[in-house]
C-alpha cells in the first residue's frame, strides 16, 4: 500500500513538472518569435524612400535621406556637336528667350527632410557666363563688377516623392524671387511660381521605364501688360506657360541608363496677347546618358535638337548634375 501511494505521488509530481515545462516552452516560443529589434528594422525599412523609388534620377532629385543636407542642381549649357566646348550656343529651337552663349547655372542651397517622402529646400540661383572661357579673375567677380558670375534669385521649394500603385511619382512646387539687375530693371520681373509632376511607369521584367512630366509656370511682373520697349513695341514676355513631356529610360545596370525626352506640347502665353491665346514651341527632343555615381550624385550628359532642324551645327550639348551632400 505504501509503495502504491509513493508511486502515485511520484507520478503526480512528474505530471505537474511536465506541464510546467510545457507551459514555459510555449511562453518562450511565443515571446521569442518577435523581437523589438526586428520590429524596428522592419519599420525603418518601410520608411526608406528607396524601397519605393528605384529610378536613379528620381532618387537623386528627391534629395539626401538625411534630416539636413546641402543640395545643388547645376546645368552646363554648352555649344553644339561640331564645337561642344565653344562659346556660342546655337538657338536650335528658335525660342526668343534662349540665350546664344554657353553658360553654367543652377541652384545651391540647404534642404530639410520633413519625413521620408517630403522635403523643403531654400536655395539661391547661380550662373557663370562662358565658364570654360572666362579667366579665374572674371569668374571670381560678380557681373555687377564686370565679372562672369551672378548670384541671385533666391527660391523656396517643396518636393514630395512616393510610389502610387505601380508608378513612381515626384511632385514639386516652388517660388523664386527676382533679384538680378536685369530681371528687376529690364524685364521688370518680381518672381515666378512653378509646379511640376513626373510619373514613371514600371514594366514588369523589363529594363525600360516610360514616363511623363508636366510643368506649369506663372511669372509676376512689376509693370503693366501693355508696356512697350524703348522703341515703342509691345514687350514680348511670357506670364504663364505649361508643357507635357513624355520620356523613356533604359537601364543598362544600376549605374548607367539611356534617357530620351520628347517635347511635343509646350505652350506659352504672352502678356500682350489676349487671354487664352498661346504660342506653341517647336517640337524638340533630348537624348543623354544617365550616370548614377552614387545614390546622391547623378550626372546627365545630353544633347538637344529639333527634328525640323536636324543638323550638327543646330544642336546643343550640355551636362546636368544633381548633387546631395550629407
Amino acid at each position: 500500500m505504501k509503495k502504491q501511494i509513493l508511486l502515485s505521488l511520484i507520478l503526480a509530481g512528474s505530471m505537474v513538472t511536465a506541464a510546467h515545462a510545457e507551459e514555459q516552452a510555449n511562453q518562450q516560443a511565443n515571446t521569442s518569435t518577435v523581437k523589438v529589434t526586428d520590429v524596428q528594422n522592419k519599420e525603418e525599412a518601410a520608411k526608406d524612400i528607396d524601397n519605393e523609388i528605384t529610378n536613379a534620377k528620381m532618387r537623386a532629385e528627391s534629395g539626401s535621406k538625411s534630416k539636413w543636407s546641402m543640395s545643388a542642381d547645376l546645368t552646363y549649357n554648352g555649344g553644339n556637336l561640331v564645337d561642344p566646348l565653344g562659346k556660342v550656343r546655337p538657338n536650335y529651337s528658335g525660342e526668343a528667350s534662349q540665350q546664344g552663349v554657353t553658360q553654367m547655372f543652377g541652384d545651391i542651397g540647404v534642404s530639410y527632410r520633413i519625413d521620408p517622402k517630403n522635403r523643403l529646400s531654400l536655395s539661391t540661383g547661380i550662373s557663370v557666363v562662358h565658364p570654360l572661357h572666362s579667366s579665374a579673375d572674371e569668374i571670381s567677380k560678380m557681373s555687377s563688377d564686370g565679372g562672369a558670375t551672378d548670384v541671385s534669385t533666391p527660391s523656396i521649394s517643396y518636393g514630395h516623392t512616393a510610389r502610387i500603385g505601380t508608378t513612381q511619382n515626384s511632385f514639386s512646387a516652388s517660388y523664386s524671387h527676382a533679384t538680378a539687375d536685369y530681371d528687376v530693371n529690364v524685364t521688370k520681373s518680381i518672381g515666378a511660381v512653378g509646379f511640376g509632376h513626373t510619373m514613371i511607369f514600371d514594366i514588369a521584367n523589363s529594363n525600360w521605364q516610360p514616363g511623363i512630366s508636366t510643368s506649369i509656370g506663372y511669372s509676376v511682373f512689376s509693370d503693366d501688360a501693355t508696356a512697350t520697349d524703348v522703341i515703342g513695341n509691345k514687350r514680348r514676355r511670357s506670364d504663364y506657360s505649361f508643357g507635357v513631356y513624355p520620356f523613356a529610360e533604359y537601364a543598362f545596370n544600376d549605374t548607367f541608363s539611356f534617357r530620351t525626352v520628347f517635347r511635343p506640347f509646350s505652350y506659352s502665353h504672352m502678356r500682350s496677347d489676349e487671354a487664352g491665346t498661346f504660342e506653341k514651341s517647336m517640337y524638340t527632343q533630348s537624348m543623354g546618358l544617365g550616370i548614377a555615381i552614387t545614390r546622391d550624385i547623378y550626372l546627365y550628359p545630353n544633347m538637344q535638337f529639333a527634328p525640323e532642324n536636324l543638323k550638327p551645327e543646330l544642336t546643343n550639348v550640355g551636362l546636368n548634375t544633381t548633387l546631395n551632400v550629407f
